[in-house]
């Protein structure tokens, strides 16, 4: 008579097993496909924050180029001024 308290193995296969396991498999390839359209979405949107700063920078370089016409022509007139006044300081 054989001791039923030694560990073993049973050969058969459940059918609760085999559901589980197509459930895990299909349940890990819609979270692989949802990761995938977040990154491709990530990347959309990475796209267009650097068009975005590429166009501020642009701007901001645009921005500075005025500010240095106007400081060259502020000189410009402080210039002249010192150069007309009596006394010529």
């Amino acid at each position: 008579m054989a001791d039923r308290r030694q560990w073993h193995l049973d050969k058969s296969v459940s059918v609760a097993h085999i559901i589980t396991t197509v459930a895990m498999v299909v349940s890990a390839l819609w979270f692989l496909a949802g990761q995938d359209r977040r990154i491709s979405n990530l990347e959309l949107n990475y796209a267009h924050l650097k068009a975005a700063r590429v166009e501020d920078q642009d701007r901001a370089e645009r921005k500075f180029d005025e500010l240095k016409t106007d400081l060259r022509t502020i000189n410009a007139k402080l210039d002249r001024l010192i150069e007309t006044k009596p006394g010529g300081y």
